[in-house]
């Protein structure tokens, strides 16, 4: 039985600890560490920890408070097992959830990652519905099957739509691929939401992705949580980011892609089409909002005065060719770069 490294980073998390730990402690697959790295917490986090200091699996330090992937970053310096399992201080996981997914790695070698689903949970443990979409819903009817997929497919979905696991929660990953994908960016702010993608996006450069639709942890919805905090600037910089991680995964891009005199703009189609429409420029916002729509008139003006010409071409019409529903986009990259698809079943 493999050793597991799960990764706890807290940066005053108290509220959810008790959860959180009691759902790693009690996993079905025994042979694991628990890597707490606090960030100097004073809600008591640091306090709460002490009291778990005799167990022999659970290794306790305090890193400088440097932002949350800090923090992530941290704890993978510290990872001696064969897989690697990030705990997100707020979430939790069911009990059979290593045990399901070490399961699945060992079955698949050509696969670097393995993903299950997740139940949405508020802030009393209590089941909720899906509070937003999931990336992953691309995949539709595979949704409900266990299957092995190309790691370019999810490339693909975590360029131009998110993260293709949506939550990290329910993902485990192999410590080797871990390795060579590297750390998690620390310029890219605090609580961005779903900042992981970039360091997704290097994973899936790097192995296949295993998956199964059995429900193995939680993702908990509350106002404080990380991933739905978005500091000004942030579509820009999140297109800037993609492009940068891209190029950082050129390498290993396969060359047929490369071939195409376009395949930059067509991976960065998503995440432009997502930058230009927090211009707002659409009969929505001008009829709700007059000041605002103007607002955005005004930046395009001065940033993207072609897109703006375009927009008002069009009448304000979302239904325009670079506009088009960035799943309908992976799935002609897929065809016409030749990814291999669909996904194999297990």
């Amino acid at each position: 039985m493999h050793k597991v490294s799960i990764c706890l980073p807290v940066l005053n998390g108290k509220d959810f600890l008790r959860a959180r730990l009691k759902s790693i402690l009690e996993q079905t697959h025994r042979n694991l560490e628990l890597i707490v790295c606090d960030s100097y917490s004073d809600d008591g986090s640091w306090e709460f920890f002490q009291q778990h200091r005799q167990d022999s699996r659970v290794r306790l330090a305090q890193v400088p408070r440097e932002g949350l992937f800090a923090g992530w970053n941290e704890c993978l310096k510290r990872v001696t097992g064969r897989y690697v399992y990030i705990a997100t201080s707020d979430d939790t996981a069911y009990p059979h959830l290593l045990e399901r997914l070490v399961g699945l790695l060992a079955r698949c070698p050509e696969a670097g990652v393995a993903v299950g689903q997740f139940d949405f949970i508020d802030q009393e443990d209590r089941v909720i519905p899906p509070t937003q979409g999931i990336p992953g819903a691309f995949f539709g009817e595979w949704q409900t099957r266990s299957h092995v997929r190309s790691g370019w497919a999810d490339f693909l979905v975590h360029t131009q739509i998110g993260t293709s696991w949506t939550s990290i929660t329910s993902a485990l990953f192999r410590t080797d691929v871990v390795t060579k994908a590297g750390f998690f960016r620390t310029d890219v702010g605090k609580g961005e939401a779903f900042a992981d993608r970039f360091w997704a996006m290097k994973v899936a450069s790097l192995a296949d992705t295993v998956y199964t639709p059995e429900k193995v942890a939680t993702w908990r919805v509350h106002p404080d949580q990380a991933s739905r905090i978005q500091t000004p600037g942030w579509r820009a910089k999140n297109l800037r980011m993609t492009e940068e991680t891209i190029r950082e995964c050129e390498g290993r891009i396969p060359e047929r892609w490369r071939q195409d005199p376009q395949w930059m703009g067509k991976l960065l189609f998503g995440m432009r089409q997502y930058y230009l429409q927090g211009y707002e420029l659409d009969r929505k916002c001008m009829r709700q909002d007059p000041k605002r729509f103007l607002r955005g008139m005004g930046r395009a003006v001065v940033k993207e005065p072609a897109y703006l010409v375009r927009r008002l071409s069009s009448g304000l019409s979302w239904n325009t060719a670079d506009m088009r529903n960035a799943h309908e986009v992976v799935r002609e990259l897929i065809r016409d770069w030749n990814v291999p698809w669909p996904p194999a079943c297990i």
